[in-house]
């Protein structure tokens, strides 16, 4: 029977508002998931949709706090190594067997590893588990002969069907739980999802055994990244990543203007876009050279890259220095000013680059100089980082100098006063000749300052200036440049112009191979805060030690200009260096380096600890003696305590984004009850579909969860939808808990786009997968959830 409507009333309308507000950021990426919830807390405040003390109380929410523990005793288990032994054991069955066609071989593979992969993470968090089992499967797929599309996506599925087996399995099976527990029910227990959960999982595996491994992509072709980790012939990565067609060598005369500069000043690199392999001279080979080791005259250097930069340069000047220097009072324009202001050590721009800060760009104004102590810094200053004490001297109109005036110690000077930092000595005045390669170049696209440190200041032409151009003019043959710069600066490039040539060069990758050196896969890991940024800003290069040879982003690799640009979520990168210094980035959160040997060592002496403390958690649960959130802190603090995290390896293992975001959207899920929002919405499903029954109410709220979970966060979506499921049983007068857990499951199905889940990101690059390659399996396997989960949830949980 169809069910009176609730009357709409101005809270409702306010909650629904919030509601799809919150939907279309998500959707959108406009902010920060963690921000949005953030934004989302203040204004049910402001609203009064909820009290201040009921917005704050998902921090402490036991679900939460679970959550935040779980986190900690996963990265016990791996960092302990008793994941990865679960995985060695998987090789081990994964071989192939004599006598066995390759058909059904893959099928034993498949079933190996999806079962291997779901069972594990049913105990630790299906990200980790999905990023610890990701070398693993390529390292399989390398023993056995195979693309490693075909089996990195199933992997990444049996990662997400893990989460159906326990309570623990995923944060929004927590958060579900702890609905009924505000409700006064009881809160679902440790095993509940088990049955179903492992009915879903056996016809998933079956699936991907007949039909859905007939329907992965077999792309050894355009997946060179994972081929350099799975014993692909160096020719075939060669091929596969355009590196023959790339590679030249640059040889330095003997009289080279660069001999004596170290490769970082010779700028080589950085104004020619190339990355430097190897340095052949008369005594020797060197591999992956420092940025501080000294070049030398007959220099024969292995460079990768497009060639554009340098043929621009090669055969012609980009301009002629004037031998008249600019006196100071030519460096401003007549209503333009000089100011000076220090970094202060909790100031906005500590900490990060000019570039970062954008001083030209954001605020119109341009850096001349910067003071270090004692040291005045004239040049090169664009990726100098700031630190508190440095003052800074900058130059622009009043109105923009204005946006500077909060800094401590701001004040203008006159020309006089900036005597003091010798800017004359750094004044050049250039003209650009007819044929010059920066004719009908923007002065962005001659990329003066990124490639030789060099500054415009003023443009002069046909007897106007440009003073402080816009990064958008367009250079002209007769332009004087008024530069701020060096003669070295001009040196340099005069150096590089004298560079010889070999293009097309055929070197065996293998070469470059040798002892401690290696070429090595390395991606954002699912938990990177680095997104948006570019390598340049991160100073990849500087703090790593390894060269970035290829992004590839998608199901193609970039080769040319890599520095700037703005890495995403999925982004891998095909790397170059010391194994020494790929152990080191291994140890950072936000990178994960594809190759199982360079990996941080596994604490194995206290992988029974780890073992015991993580069986130790389930039995308590099991036995009722403690709530599974106190049980989670204990095995998390059991864990710190004998020594198999580090304190700080515990905080670095929680994903504090996924913490905020789930405590600060708690509040939403609780106005939705209070002010009736969640009834009704409750009513427009039972009126829909109620004159079928319930289980017909049941399959259209798991219908709706799983199209919502395509677009929100899972978590965010079991705050929403869980209202939404008590309210509808309450209409119909039966049992919640089929309909909870029935979005549970289906909030647990993220498979059918690669952004759904970020263990569906993770596999995208290595297994080259297209967004139609999800499609086409994380329908199925959606669909195998819902046919499997409807007739067994009345079952298990009677209406």
């Amino acid at each position: 029977m169809p069910h009176d409507p609730c009357p709409m009333t101005l809270d409702i309308a306010l909650t629904l508002a919030i509601l799809l507000a919150v939907i279309l950021l998500f959707v959108t990426e406009r902010l920060r998931p963690d921000l949005v919830g953030l934004f989302v807390l203040v204004i049910l405040v402001i609203a009064g949709l909820v009290t201040p003390t009921e917005s704050i109380a998902g921090f402490s929410n036991p679900a939460v706090v679970t959550i935040w523990a779980v986190f900690i005793l996963s990265a016990g288990l791996a960092r302990t190594g008793v994941a990865a032994k679960l995985g060695e054991q998987v090789i081990r069955l994964a071989r192939a067997r004599p006598n066995q066609s390759r058909g059904s071989d893959e099928a034993r593979l498949l079933t190996v590893l999806m079962t291997s992969t779901a069972l594990l993470s049913g105990f630790m968090n299906n990200i980790g588990v999905a990023a610890m089992f990701l070398p693993v499967t390529i390292d399989i797929a390398r023993r056995t002969g195979r693309a490693a599309s075909r089996l990195l996506l199933p992997m990444a599925y049996a990662s997400l069907l893990g989460g159906m087996l326990m309570l623990i399995g995923t944060a929004s099976n927590l958060v579900i739980s702890d609905f009924l527990r505000d409700v006064g029910l009881p809160p679902l227990g440790l095993f509940d999802f088990t049955p179903i959960g492992l009915a879903i999982l056996v016809v998933s595996i079956l699936y991907m055994n007949l039909i859905g491994r007939r329907l992965l992509p077999d792309r050894q072709t355009p997946r060179p990244l994972a081929a350099a980790n799975s014993g692909m012939a160096d020719r075939d990565l060669r091929t596969l990543y355009g590196l023959e067609e790339r590679l030249a060598m640059l040889i330095l005369p003997e009289d080279s203007p660069l001999a004596g500069r170290t490769l970082t000043d010779s700028r080589v690199g950085r104004a020619l876009g190339l990355n430097i392999l190897s340095i052949e001279r008369k005594n020797g080979l060197r591999l992956a050279p420092d940025p501080t080791l000294i070049l030398e005259g007959g220099d024969r250097l292995l460079a990768l890259g497009r060639l554009d930069q340098f043929e621009q340069i090669s055969n012609r000047p980009l301009f002629h220095l004037e031998n008249d220097r600019p006196a100071l009072q030519h460096l401003l324009a007549a209503d333009a000013e000089l100011a000076e202001f220090e970094i202060a050590p909790g100031s906005a721009f500590a900490g990060k680059t000019l570039v970062e800060v954008g001083v030209r760009q954001r605020f119109g104004a341009s850096v001349l100089a910067m003071r270090r102590g004692d040291r005045v810094r004239r040049t090169n200053l664009q990726q100098l980082v700031l630190e508190p004490g440095d003052r800074v001297l900058i130059e622009g109109l009043p109105v923009h100098l204005r946006a500077f005036a909060d800094q401590p110690g701001f004040r203008t000077l006159s020309l006089e006063e900036a005597e003091a930092y010798n800017l004359e000595k750094y004044l050049l005045v250039v003209s650009v000749p007819e044929g010059s390669a920066l004719g009908g170049r923007t002065i962005q696209e001659a990329r003066l300052g990124a490639a030789y440190g060099i500054s415009v200041l003023n443009v002069i032409r046909q007897g106007r200036d440009w003073f402080l151009p816009d990064a958008s003019l367009t250079l002209q043959a007769g332009d004087q440049l008024l530069l701020s710069g060096h003669t070295t600066d001009i040196e340099v490039l005069r150096g590089l112009q004298t560079i010889k040539l070999q293009p097309n060069v055929h070197i065996d990758l293998t070469e470059l191979e040798d002892g401690p050196f290696a070429i090595i896969e390395v991606m954002l890991s699912p938990y990177t805060t680095l997104a948006g940024k570019t390598l340049r800003q991160l100073r990849f290069r500087e703090k790593f030690g390894v060269s970035v040879l290829a992004i590839w982003r998608g199901d193609r690799a970039y080769r040319t200009g890599l520095a700037d640009i703005p890495l995403q979520y999925g982004d891998a990168f095909l790397c170059y260096g010391s194994r020494e210094r790929f152990e080191i980035l291994a140890r950072e959160r936000d990178f994960f380096v594809l190759k199982l040997d360079v990996q941080e060592k596994p604490r194995l002496e206290k992988a029974p600890f780890a073992a015991l403390i993580m069986l130790g958690v389930v039995a308590v649960v099991l036995l009722g003696w403690l709530p599974i959130s106190v049980a989670a802190i204990a095995g998390a603090a059991l864990m710190v305590l004998t020594r198999c995290l580090s304190m700080d390896e515990a905080y670095r293992a929680i994903s504090w984004q996924a913490v905020f975001l789930i405590a600060s959207m708690l509040p939403l899920g609780l106005a939705m009850q209070q002010t009736g929002a969640a009834a009704l919405l409750a009513n427009s499903v039972v009126n829909l579909v109620g004159p079928y029954g319930p289980v017909a109410i049941l399959a259209g709220i798991m219908i709706l969860t799983l199209a919502v979970n395509q677009f929100i966060p899972s978590a965010v979506n079991a705050v929403v939808m869980s209202p939404i499921a008590l309210a509808t049983a309450a209409n119909l007068g039966v049992s919640p808990y089929p309909f909870m857990m029935g979005i549970a499951y289906a909030i647990a199905s993220s498979f059918m786009t690669p952004v759904s889940h970020p263990a569906n990101v993770l596999v995208m690059s290595p297994g080259g997968y297209r967004f139609s390659d999800y499609v086409k399996n994380g329908f199925a396997i959606s669909l195998i959830v819902l046919l499997v989960g409807i007739p067994l949830l009345p079952i298990f949980f009677p209406f």
